[in-house]
């Protein structure tokens, strides 16, 4: 009894580190794809393109699939490459049965509305307004593409069997145990602790970690050198051990990423809302940015709060998950967007902005707002994050 206990907790932790390492692969593929979808000189494209190979070795010691099939996945990305969003859609039938469909958004699904109104169109009923919830497959430890899902409650009149007819299957690698949360209570950051990783491992982490010095040598970018670092930091997070890998499925390696910005509209104690006036175009907007592969979306906003604006925010609620083809606002670098309302967690914190994203910070109010020259995209999301905070919908 002693040995196959012992057995089976080698085996769960073998599985563990292999999930972990199909995390971190993703991780670095998304930085590689992201460094070269923003361009850069012909030394730091070079090993760029290195450094998404061995991303590739890193997943082709766990995946049952050849590293030249995952490498080929890895070489199609062209956008930015961000947590995909996706819809966890809870229908309540007539007969008491709940039906759950998990499937994510691409540019070729139709959007996140569209999706929404064919399903109820489908089932007949009307169609949900906003998310109950944000599931995460990255929190889950599933070792599919990060991938997260908004959770929207359904009911219909029609029996399961019926219902189950007109709906699209889950996709196979989203299925599983993925246990959702309030959407204020996504700014989750787990203490994974130090990744155990087999001799081979290590040699390919050392070579991504020689890439990143490298870089750091030669290139004055502050972007670029803040990729390299928090490749570095992957890197030393890597303890060499006598783990022996598992093979497992990965997930569909070639879903279309539909990238995914979040902000955070920070109010205080007056409700005001705090915005910033951007570098680039010198139009206001609440602090936000892309979201990073291996962060909850509600992280990838108390991140952006902070980097913009030095302050530590919690968040209270999520104000609008929408996409940007459903609003015709034409940008297509990052259709999805997910803001959430939130609050200084020290209203005597000091701003602190970033001189390359914020040249300016003010408190307003909702009629304020309405005289700003506001940044595309935030005429709309000011005024939903004050709704929001006033509790009007």
């Amino acid at each position: 009894m002693r040995r196959s206990a012992m057995a089976i907790d080698t085996a769960d932790a073998n599985g563990q580190a292999a999930r972990g390492l199909a995390r971190l692969s993703g991780i670095l593929r998304a930085e590689a794809a992201n460094g070269l979808f923003w361009g850069t000189g012909p030394a730091e494209e070079a090993r760029l393109r290195r450094l998404r190979e061995l991303a590739a070795a890193l997943l082709a010691q766990v995946d049952h699939r050849p590293y030249e099939t995952i490498l080929a996945a890895y070489e199609a990305d062209t956008g930015l490459r961000t947590p995909m969003p996706g819809t966890e859609l809870r229908i309540d039938c007539a007969d008491g049965t709940r039906l759950i469909r998990r499937r994510r958004l691409s540019r070729t699904s139709g959007t996140l509305g569209q999706r929404l109104e064919a399903v109820a169109a489908a089932l007949r009923t009307r169609a949900p307004a906003e998310p109950v919830a944000i599931a995460d497959t990255d929190l889950a430890g599933l070792p599919c593409p990060h991938t997260y899902l908004l959770v929207y409650e359904l009911e219909t009149h029609l029996d399961a069997a019926d219902a189950a007819a007109l709906l699209e299957p889950s996709e196979p690698d989203l299925e599983g145990d993925v246990p959702s949360l309030n959407p204020s209570a996504t700014a989750v950051a787990p203490d994974r602790g130090p990744l155990p990783v087999a001799p081979v491992v290590k040699q390919l982490l050392d070579a991504v970690a020689a890439l990143a010095k490298e870089s750091l040598a030669e290139s004055a970018d502050f972007y670029e050198r803040e990729r390299q670092h928090r490749i570095a930091a992957l890197c030393e997070d890597a303890v060499e051990t006598g783990v022996e890998y598992p093979r497992i499925d990965c997930g569909d390696l070639t879903a279309e990423c539909v990238s995914t910005g979040c902000d955070a509209a920070v109010f205080d104690e007056a409700g005001r809302l705090l915005v910033i006036r951007r570098t680039d175009t010198g139009q206001w907007a609440v602090p936000g940015g892309a979201a990073e592969v291996g962060e909850p979306v509600g992280l990838a906003a108390v991140r952006e709060a902070f980097e913009e604006t030095g302050l530590d925010v919690e968040l209270t609620g999520l104000s609008w998950a929408f996409d940007k083809r459903d609003t015709k606002l034409g940008d297509d670098r990052m259709p999805m967007i997910m803001s959430f309302t939130a609050r200084a967690l020290d209203p005597a914190q000091p701003l602190r902005l970033a001189e390359l994203e914020a040249s300016e910070a003010r408190w307003i109010t909702r009629e304020e707002a309405e005289g700003l020259d506001l940044f595309r995209g935030h005429g709309m999301r000011i005024p939903a994050a004050f709704a929001r905070h006033r509790g009007e919908r």
